[in-house]
C-alpha cells in the first residue's frame, strides 16, 4: 500500500481525482483546505527564531533618528 500527498488547484479536477479513486480501489484518508498562518503565528515563529534580536531594539532607533 502506498500513501500519496496530491495538490489539487481546482475543484474540477478534485471532483474527476475522486471519482477514479474508487475505480481504482483508492479512499480518501484525510482532506485539508488550503490554510495560510495568521499573522499572528508567523510574527510568532519569527519572535521565536530570534532573528529581531539581529536588528536591535526599534525604540532607541527611534529615539537617535528624532535627536
Amino acid at each position: 500500500m502506498s500513501q500519496l500527498l496530491i495538490e489539487i488547484d481546482s475543484p474540477e479536477d478534485e471532483a474527476i481525482l475522486l471519482s477514479l479513486l474508487s475505480k481504482l480501489n483508492g479512499r480518501v484518508l484525510e482532506k485539508k483546505e488550503d490554510v495560510k498562518p495568521s499573522l499572528r503565528d508567523v510574527l510568532a515563529e519569527l519572535s521565536k527564531s530570534g532573528i529581531a534580536e539581529n536588528y536591535g531594539d526599534p525604540s532607541e532607533w527611534q529615539r537617535q533618528i528624532r535627536s
